[in-house]
């Protein structure tokens, strides 16, 4: 159920309302909608070409009249900056029917988290920016935001087909390529920044591959990163053979008396 910017909107325990606003609204992603009716807090997400909430009314939620309220700050604090959206008025139920609500309310699947930002847009525009790329193809991923500095990020996915590391003055991009055996699906982008927490930086999701789908010849830096644990490794066994036939000739040469 829509509610409009200044409604007055008649509603019942376990009803879901949603709040939509076009892009050119002061509105932000991410701002959360709020109300004492609500089992939780609304956040607003980027659906182009609206950003959108949806909330519950809460099955314990006493009749009367509640603010629904906009907190451009996007979570709980003293200073936080809200404005007034509109108000619904919650119905009176009976206990039956509460108990109802409270059955059907724990059956809802949790809020959707995926963003549809307009095809324009650089992507990520947030860590939940869901962008389609078949299996084979490419993305150019953008930060703008002075976090990380020229060559000092490096980009890992299960569905890429290298480790990437971003370049740029004041913004850092680099161009992945998805492997063309990367099975459909939801997978996350890993920000890997020295000396700093890893953390997940965005998510893209990956449809079926064209069946003339290759990958890239290796370069040969990538041959060089595939063998250099083994090139160790021959090294060390190398070696320590070296070192037992020279233990070996040093007890022959003085037997022990």
């Amino acid at each position: 159920m829509p509610l409009e910017s200044g409604a007055d909107r008649q509603v019942r325990p376990g009803e879901q309302v949603s709040v939509s606003v076009g892009l050119q609204d002061a509105v932000g992603n991410g701002d959360r909608v709020f109300s004492e009716a609500f089992t939780a807090d609304g956040r607003m997400r980027m659906d182009d070409p609206h950003v959108t909430a949806v909330m519950t009314i809460s099955c314990t939620a006493a009749p009367g009249s509640y603010e629904v309220r906009i907190g451009s700050g996007g979570d709980p604090n003293p200073s936080e900056v809200t404005r007034l959206w509109g108000k619904v008025r919650v119905a009176p139920a009976e206990e039956t029917e509460r108990a109802a609500c409270a059955r059907r309310v724990s059956e809802l699947p949790p809020p959707p988290q995926e963003e549809r930002w307009p095809a324009d847009a650089e992507w990520p525009a947030s860590p939940w920016d869901v962008r389609s790329v078949r299996a084979g193809g490419e993305m150019t991923a953008t930060d703008g935001l002075g976090m990380g500095g020229d060559g000092g990020v490096t980009l890992t996915s299960s569905v890429f087909t290298r480790p990437v590391v971003m370049y740029g003055a004041k913004r850092v991009s680099a161009v992945v390529r998805i492997k063309c055996d990367a099975e459909p699906g939801l997978y996350t982008v890993v920000w890997r920044e020295k000396g700093k927490p890893s953390k997940v930086w965005a998510r893209l999701r990956v449809e079926p591959a064209a069946p003339d789908c290759h990958d890239p010849a290796p370069t040969p830096a990538d041959m060089l990163k595939r063998a250099a644990p083994w090139l160790a490794a021959g090294i060390c066994a190398a070696a320590l053979a070296v070192g037992v036939r020279a233990l070996k000739r040093r007890r022959r040469a003085h037997p022990s008396g």
